[in-house]
């Protein structure tokens, strides 16, 4: 029979627990609290970065058959700037230019011309139609970025999440860019954050996630095509040398995605790099750098656009610059 004082002790133990309990949960809620305060406060400036810098072109048509145009931001003087051209994310299906310019106001600085096109989203376009329209931007991008500082020797993309679908597609497959007498050659460099490089592997991973699955499948138009609009199906040697970066923690497209896609670009001999963001979900990585000092993505972006273009810039190839550093 359990006696007073015991009873007594296991009332304290409980209460004591609970107060632990409550602790750590308004700890975390403090902390998560304080983040997104920090997070809406570097989207409120990034927003009036936009309706102020005098350095962005804004809604540049960049196909006649296109709707969705681009903005261009350019240093304030100078030419011959590196280039670099942000596709970005959300699913598919939502997102637009005006959205991203923190990463503008983050870039501009280090004196990169940065291009940031929209793209038809989800429901009215999928595949192949926004691996289309991103084609026509990097082209556009080649053809007419001197008129705005850039040198269009010295290209970059970035591209995130499933922005790394649409864009790598865009790149590594080699009809897209043919299509106006380019190819991936004329790019000095690619970088995916969190990326959907294979749909194949995505699917896998969601397993019994009738919902995503069934979301995917209408983006493929079919499961069929989840093979042919995955990057990693042409991956070949002609492969701009390459900078991957994945949160260990992300739950939407896991790192293995990451990784693998890395060791396909490895063993084909094309200079890639990865870096993993510990403890990091699929949208922390970018979320974390609008608010955090020093921000590690757009510092790991900065460092690698500059090795990549200072090949070009000295009349090297961009693989001997920059294969010493790689991973």
């Amino acid at each position: 029979m359990i006696s007073t004082a015991q009873i007594a002790l296991l009332v304290l133990a409980t209460v004591v627990l609970a107060a632990g309990v409550v602790l750590v949960v308004r700890t975390h809620a403090l902390v998560e609290l304080r983040f997104f305060y920090r997070l809406f406060l570097a989207q409120r400036q990034a927003n009036r970065f936009y309706a102020e810098c005098p350095w962005v072109t804004k809604n540049v048509a960049f196909h006649p058959d296109v709707a969705p145009r681009l903005d261009v931001y350019r240093p304030e003087t100078g030419t011959g700037h590196p280039v670099v051209i942000y596709v970005y994310g959300g699913s598919w299906r939502t997102g637009n230019k005006e959205l991203y310019a923190p990463a503008a106001q983050r870039l501009l600085p280090s004196g990169f011309v940065l291009v940031i096109p929209d793209y038809t989203l989800f429901p009215k376009a999928g595949y192949p139609r926004q691996t289309e329209e991103i084609a026509a931007a990097i082209v556009w991008t080649l053809d007419h970025i001197a008129d705005f500082g850039g040198d269009p020797r010295r290209v970059v993309l970035v591209a995130q999440s499933a922005g790394g679908q649409v864009a790598g597609l865009a790149l590594l497959e080699p009809r897209w860019l043919a299509a106006y007498g380019r190819s991936a050659a004329d790019l000095r460099g690619f970088v995916g954050i969190s990326g959907v490089y294979d749909f194949g592997a995505v699917l896998a991973y969601h397993g019994a996630n009738v919902r995503a699955r069934d979301m995917m499948s209408e983006i493929l138009g079919g499961l069929d095509n989840a093979g042919r609009a995955s990057p990693i199906t042409y991956v070949t040697s002609q492969a701009p040398p390459t900078l991957l970066m994945h949160g260990d923690a992300d739950t939407t497209v896991p790192i293995a995605v990451g990784l693998d896609f890395h060791r396909r670009l490895q063993a084909a001999g094309v200079p890639s790099e990865f870096i993993t963001f510990p403890g990091a979900g699929h949208a922390d990585i970018l979320f974390r750098a609008l608010t955090e000092q020093p921000p590690r993505l757009f510092d790991s972006i900065v460092s690698f656009v500059r090795r990549c273009t200072a090949a070009q810039e000295a009349d090297v190839t961009a693989v001997e610059a920059f294969g010493a550093t790689a991973s």
